[in-house]
């Protein structure tokens, strides 16, 4: 990835790269399709009416832009998911963002006093939760991440990175933590 070899520090090494787990953008999705079988559904329906055929149209035309927006409202969830990527590096963990006008959000692990996990019930059974963080009498998910995939195994990837200082570790239940570490 060029954009973190340009932010790594001579001798740093890259240990982890990840995105948000894919069940965020089953809500995009979801949306998505529900628009567009009601969009589908009012065409079929707009164009059975028993009027002139401009008159019907209009509906279809109608049908047809929601549609269309949803469409795009959903590539741009995939695109945005696909640009979002977490890097953990053996002194940092890093966030880059956005296509374009990339920005990075730079932890440094010195920086990080405690460390739990946040895993809702449906995020037991599928595997995605978030990492809580404490830094300077501050609490709150790693980067703002919630979803983010096995945090058990990101967990113990930040702990063995930070083996040389006291770290306290713990897990907790869903809804503990709710600010995010910016």
């Amino acid at each position: 990835m060029a954009q973190i070899d340009r932010l790594l520090a001579p001798g740093e090494h890259v240990h982890l790269q990840s995105r948000e787990h894919g069940v965020v953008l089953l809500g995009p999705f979801l949306r998505a399709a529900a628009i567009l079988a009601l969009a589908a559904a009012g065409a079929i329906l707009a164009a059975g009416l028993a009027l002139p055929a401009p008159v019907r149209l209009i509906p279809v035309l109608v049908a047809a832009v929601a549609a269309a927006r949803a469409l795009v409202t959903l590539v741009r969830a995939v695109v945005r998911w696909q640009r979002q990527v977490l890097v953990v590096t053996d002194r940092r963990a890093v966030l880059l963002a956005g296509g374009l006008g990339q920005r990075a959000a730079i932890v440094p692990l010195s920086a990080i006093s405690d460390i739990e996990i946040m895993c809702p019930a449906a995020g037991r059974v599928l595997h995605y939760g978030g990492v809580v963080v404490g830094s300077d009498g501050r609490r709150g998910l790693l980067f703002g991440l919630r979803r983010l995939p096995d945090p058990d195994l990101l967990l113990g990837l930040l702990l063995g990175l930070s083996e040389d200082r006291p770290v306290r570790s713990r897990l907790a239940p869903a809804g503990v933590a709710r600010g995010a570490l910016r």
